[in-house]
């Protein structure tokens, strides 16, 4: 068992191309939809996994359905569902809308208590998660993390109230929890445009074939004005600037608030890029983090679950020797008494 263990271990180091088991390589074919599902919204701060239709988010026609449904993924706390986001293979698009939302009080309350909790959507395409694109605090470039989706908002300083925000962070705990000043001193901004970013493999054997290697998402807070009145997903935006291939932020003139009354309207724009990454090792930048994380990190997994493993198989092993020796131990007293004592005895021993 253990060498099996082991052999499967270190299969994907022998081999330059695997499949996870259950799962196959889909092949799209140029003008495909390619299914966008989203899962529960999460946050480290809380640790409890929200519906993410829970929020003021737009639903797809008919109502989202359930993509998949085991045991797996009710005890973590997954739910992945459908969505109104319509992407087609190859089919770049500009500054669709989506939706537009009216918040009530309690939407807006609910919403706002979620971007403070720092609560983050967790995206689906073809069983890859999300990557989330965004500036680095240090060098002020995009820069693309693999792990733990991308955040519902962000949070804000109201005018002139920055020194009793700043004072009020000095406890870390107070950052990510509800209270009277941060309805107070601050406020909340949704992240109500995405771009939409899928790197796709040309398949060799089929030029027509491409696969998904790579799946990102880029967000955006735009306070969208309509030049007409609202008639659906055709109306044209004055946020939106002609003549430019993606939105940017660059082009955001103000940023979104969350407040009682508000007209969120939300935008995506959907991209695709040709990656040499084949289909096999498209989980690598997860691993890794595109190299940001050390391999020794995974190393110090791997022996700690090791360690563990053998701890508690020495518990086991101890409490069974022991038992065996107390049996053991009575059975042997057992010769030296009479036939009445041991049927007692026998019936105080077991496991």
């Amino acid at each position: 068992m253990l060498a099996a263990s082991i052999a499967i271990l270190f299969c994907p180091l022998l081999t330059s191309a695997f499949y996870i088991p259950g799962m196959r390589p889909h092949t799209f074919t140029e003008g495909e939809e390619v299914p966008l599902k989203v899962n529960a919204l999460t946050s480290i701060h809380t640790q409890v996994p929200v519906d993410y239709y829970r929020l003021p988010y737009c639903i797809p026609e008919g109502g989202p359905k359930m993509a998949s449904e085991n045991l797996g993924e009710f005890l973590t706390g997954n739910k992945i569902q459908s969505s109104p986001y319509k992407i087609n293979m190859l089919k770049e698009s500009y500054c669709n809308v989506l939706c537009q939302v009216r918040l009530g009080k309690s939407q807006a309350k609910m919403l706002k208590a979620h971007i403070k909790y720092g609560y983050h959507n967790n995206w689906i395409i073809d069983n890859l998660p999300s990557a989330a694109v965004g500036l680095s605090y240090e060098t002020g470039m995009k820069q693309t993390h693999y792990a733990g989706g991308f955040p519902v908002g962000f949070i804000l300083p109201k005018p002139g109230r920055e020194a009793e925000v700043q004072k009020f962070h000095l406890e870390e705990k107070k950052k990510y929890t509800l209270s009277s000043e941060f309805y107070e001193f601050e406020d909340a901004y949704i992240y109500n445009h995405v771009n939409i970013i899928v790197k796709v493999y040309r398949v060799g054997t089929n030029p027509s074939g491409f696969r998904v290697v790579g799946f990102a998402v880029e967000v955006m807070s735009i306070k969208h004005k309509v030049i007409s009145n609202y008639q659906g997903s055709e109306i044209p935006l004055e946020s939106c600037p002609p003549g430019v291939p993606h939105m940017e932020l660059q082009y955001i003139k103000e940023p979104q608030i969350v407040e009682e009354n508000e007209d969120i309207v939300y935008t995506y724009d959907v991209i695709f890029l040709e990656s040499s990454v084949v289909w096999a090792s498209r989980w690598d930048l997860y691993l890794s983090e595109d190299h940001m994380v050390p391999s020794q990190v995974h190393w110090y997994s791997i022996t700690n679950s090791i360690l563990v493993v053998i701890f508690l198989s020495i518990v086991l092993l101890s409490i069974l020797v022991r038992n065996l020796r107390r049996d053991i131990g009575r059975y042997n007293s057992s010769v030296t008494i009479t036939d009445e004592e041991r049927e007692e005895e026998m019936e105080e021993s077991g496991w």
